[in-house]
C-alpha cells in the first residue's frame, strides 16, 4: 500500500479549521490531511501566560503542532496569515511544498497597511453587534454580503450556517487586537524559501488585493510561481472549492511525482 504524503492546512487570522471544510473531502482522497488551529484562535491552544500574541509566537506554536503530529515535512497550504506561516515553516525546513493563498504580511509599509487594520477593527465591531443573533441575521443575503463581502467574493456561495460559523470563529479569537497590532505594526521578514512554492492570489480579494498587498512577495520569495485564482475572494475555499482543491493537488502531485 502506497503511503500518502502529509498535507497540512493552515487557516487565516481569526479563522478556524472550519474554513477548510468545503475542500477537505477533495483533499483527503489524495493525502493524509491535517487541519491545524492557530494558537489563540477558536478551539486552538491558549498562549502561555505572559506571552505576547505575535506572528512569530504563532509560528513557533505551529511548528510544535507539526512535531506533535509526528510530521517532519509536509505539503503546506495556507490562507492569509496561514499562507505567511506556511512560508515561515518552509524557511525552517518543514515543507515539501507551499501553496500560499492570498498570503498576508507581504506588504510594503504605507497608508494601505493602516487600511487593513481599520478593516479588521470594523469587522470585529460588526461581528460583535451580530453576536448571538448571527445565525438568524445571516439568513439574509444582504446581511451576509455586508458582513462577509471582504472575505467571500459572492456570499451566495456561503450558507447561512457557514456565515454564522465564520462570525463565531472571529469572536472566539482571544488574541484578536493584540495580533492585529503585530500584523500591521512592522515590516515582517522572511528567510529563504527553498521548496517548490506557489503564491496564488484571489482575483476578487477585497481585503488585501495583490496590488499593493502582495507585491513584496516577488522579492521575499523570488523563486515562487505566481498565479491568479479567478472569480474568488480572500477566503477562496467558499467561493470555488473545486478550483482551490485542484490548485492544491496540481502542486502536490507534481512535487510527489518527482520524489517517487
Amino acid at each position: 500500500m502506497t503511503t500518502r504524503s502529509p498535507l497540512v492546512c493552515v487557516h487565516g487570522f481569526s479563522g478556524s479549521q472550519r474554513h477548510w471544510q468545503p475542500i477537505l473531502p477533495l483533499l483527503q482522497a489524495h493525502h493524509d490531511v491535517h487541519v491545524v488551529t492557530l494558537a489563540g484562535h477558536a478551539d486552538g491552544r491558549s498562549l502561555p501566560a505572559g506571552q505576547r500574541a505575535t506572528v512569530a509566537a504563532l509560528a513557533d506554536h505551529l511548528e510544535r503542532d507539526l512535531d506533535a503530529l509526528g510530521i517532519e515535512r509536509a505539503h503546506l497550504v495556507g490562507n492569509s496569515l496561514g499562507g505567511w506561516l506556511s512560508l515561515e515553516m518552509a524557511t525552517r525546513g518543514r515543507a515539501l511544498s507551499v501553496l500560499a493563498l492570498s498570503p498576508a504580511l507581504g506588504w510594503y509599509p504605507g497608508r494601505h497597511v493602516r487600511t487593513v487594520k481599520l478593516k479588521l477593527v470594523l469587522a470585529r465591531r460588526l461581528f460583535t453587534m451580530l453576536g448571538p443573533v448571527a445565525p438568524q441575521a445571516l439568513r439574509s443575503g444582504l446581511l451576509r454580503r455586508l458582513a462577509l463581502g471582504a472575505a467571500v467574493a459572492d456570499t451566495r456561495n456561503m450558507s447561512p450556517a457557514d456565515a454564522a460559523a465564520f462570525v463565531e470563529d472571529n469572536l472566539r479569537c482571544s488574541v484578536y487586537f493584540e495580533l492585529v497590532d503585530d500584523v500591521v505594526g512592522s515590516e515582517h521578514q522572511l528567510g529563504a524559501v527553498q521548496c517548490p512554492t506557489e503564491i496564488a492570489w484571489s482575483e476578487r480579494d477585497a481585503l488585501i488585493p495583490y496590488d499593493p498587498y502582495g507585491l513584496r512577495f516577488r522579492a521575499l520569495v523570488p523563486n515562487a510561481q505566481f498565479t491568479t485564482l479567478p472569480r474568488v475572494g480572500h477566503v477562496p475555499m467558499y467561493d470555488d472549492p473545486e478550483l482551490v482543491a485542484r490548485t492544491v493537488l496540481d502542486m502536490t502531485s507534481a512535487v510527489d511525482a518527482k520524489r517517487d
